[in-house]
């Protein structure tokens, strides 16, 4: 007992805490938080001491409060975003300042809400060391409801997160569309080029009407929340956002050649009656109005270029060889049928129908997509066209092509890439085979249509390669592939294995068979 005495009397004494926390206007029964630490954090983060998670208008860390225990002084450290109110006049923004006896703190203030209105409050009571104890009253409000007020959503949806008022003639940004006041943000826009809440680069500032029919019918339900004409017209002061902002013109061209300033359309923002484009009026270059311009003539696949070397596929935009006379004899009737291409977007003379009847007419689009395409016709100007438009046995599909032909399956694909190496083949010799196999009947496709002849886009054709890949590569003799190949067993799912595109499954199973479990 003597010594269950002894210890509590030398037990040191529970920190006095130097201050507390209590909500302004709180009655007596309400619980005070004590301050028992020498910095207080206040935020919207949970991990700040006073934390207020539902609030968007409260910054992570909003600010904090610190005492120097030698001498006393409490004092405020501003680290939030749009700043803090004392006393309604000085606003903290980034900057240390000390508190005084009866000081009002606002982590979030808006000059139309009365303090009791529907809003936390605290209140701070120093206490120090063994000397006379004096207490300094700090109220701390914030916009966070209370819980036995309902928040009203519509009102934190309408606030512009700046002034932390309703929006007053708003703007949305873009591409992240927050949306602020135009007087807000026209002061920010000064200072900084990124969206004041997430921090994105801003593309463009556009006006945000449905928003601002919102505040207005809001306003109509709830009056006591309209800004005073003072105050509007102070924002209308300050507003720096012009129409050339809001309505930046965009161009569009179709003319033939890249960079042309021929045929352009000036669009804007604003709707017009006399710039109507729902219909424009298409101009090729076999039309009679088209004005051709004067650039160097562009070789043609494999062509040897000024320099002496052999242009490269894909380095220049690619044009068909072989113009038929027919193509370069054609000119456009009056408003004649124009489709775009597909590969480069530009017009070319719709004959179509007309080619049914003469074979001379060069193919225009895919014979199983039916998608339009110039290649064939007078050649693609877009940049690294490998021949958009082509017979299957000519069509180029680049260097890459054998890369997850297979199934998107990269292990069996290596498999095969190995195979054609060792023997000096190519993704070409291995077409001009299958294609062979498929005359013969040796292979199959899907689509019964097609053979070496079959005019094919690039997707369409590449498609079907894949498909004649796969039949070459289960053709290989067992003898012809290494023993870590073919030592391999059978995958249940075979070719239709989902799990086939990852390395380690890949390579622990053969995928180049049929599925066997779970058939039907």
């Amino acid at each position: 007992m003597e010594g269950s005495g002894g210890g509590e009397r030398g037990r040191a004494p529970p920190p006095r805490p130097w201050g507390r926390l209590t909500r302004l206007g709180a009655g007596e029964a309400e619980p005070r938080v004590l301050l028992l630490k020498s910095e207080w954090t206040i935020g919207r983060r949970k991990g700040c001491d006073l934390s207020f998670p539902g609030n968007k208008l409260v910054s992570g860390d909003h600010c904090k409060i610190t005492v120097d225990e030698e001498s006393g002084q409490v004092s405020l450290e501003d680290t939030s975003t749009n700043g803090t109110i004392i006393n309604k006049l000085k606003v903290v923004k980034k900057q240390t300042y000390p508190l005084q006896t009866g000081d009002v703190i606002y982590v979030v203030y808006r000059k139309n809400e009365p303090e009791n209105s529907n809003t936390e409050t605290s209140t701070i009571t120093s206490e120090f060391g063994d000397k006379e104890r004096t207490e300094s009253d700090f109220s701390l409000l914030c916009n966070a409801k209370t819980s036995n007020v309902k928040p009203d959503k519509m009102e934190e949806t309408l606030t512009c997160i700046i002034c932390q008022e309703l929006l007053h003639d708003c703007v949305s940004l873009q591409p992240c569309m927050h949306t602020f006041c135009a007087a807000c943000y026209s002061g920010w826009m000064e200072r900084s080029s990124l969206c004041p809440t997430c921090r994105c680069p801003v593309e463009r500032i556009c006006k945000n009407h449905i928003l601002n029919n919102l505040v207005e019918a809001y306003l109509i339900q709830h009056p006591d929340k309209c800004r005073n004409e003072d105050d509007v017209r102070s924002m209308d002061a300050r507003n720096k956002i012009t129409q050339d902002m809001l309505q930046p013109k965009v161009r569009r061209s179709f003319s033939d050649e890249e960079g042309s300033s021929e045929d352009l359309l000036e669009l804007s923002d604003v709707d017009s009656e006399s710039s109507d484009i729902s219909q424009p009026y298409i101009v090729c270059r076999q039309c009679p109005g088209y004005r051709r311009h004067s650039v160097p003539a562009l070789p043609g696949p494999g062509q040897e270029t000024e320099a002496g070397g052999m242009q490269a596929l894909g380095d220049a935009p690619s044009t068909s060889a072989n113009f038929p006379a027919a193509v370069q004899e054609y000119v456009c009737p009056a408003q004649g049928s124009h489709v775009i291409c597909t590969c480069c977007f530009q017009p070319m003379p719709d004959r179509r129908a007309e080619r049914e009847q003469n074979p001379h007419v060069a193919p225009q689009q895919c014979t199983v997509c039916l998608q339009p395409f110039c290649h064939l016709y007078w050649g693609c100007t877009r940049m690294a066209c490998f021949g958009c438009l082509a017979p299957f046995c000519e069509i180029n599909l680049g260097d890459k092509c054998l890369d997850g032909v297979l199934n998107n399956n990269h292990y069996e694909s290596d498999i095969l890439k190995d195979y054609l190496a060792s023997r000096g083949l190519t993704w070409k010799n291995m077409l001009n085979e299958s294609l062979l196999a498929l005359q013969r009947g040796v292979f199959m496709l899907s689509d019964y249509r097609i053979t070496g002849n079959t005019v094919l886009c690039y997707c369409c054709g590449l498609r079907s390669f894949r498909e004649l890949a796969y039949q070459y590569r289960q053709n290989i003799p067992v003898a012809e592939l290494p023993v870590t190949v073919t030592s391999r067993p059978d995958c249940y799912w075979g070719r239709n294995c989902r799990t086939q595109v990852k390395a380690h499954h890949a390579m622990k199973f053969n995928h180049i068979c049929e599925q066997t479990r779970f058939k039907n």
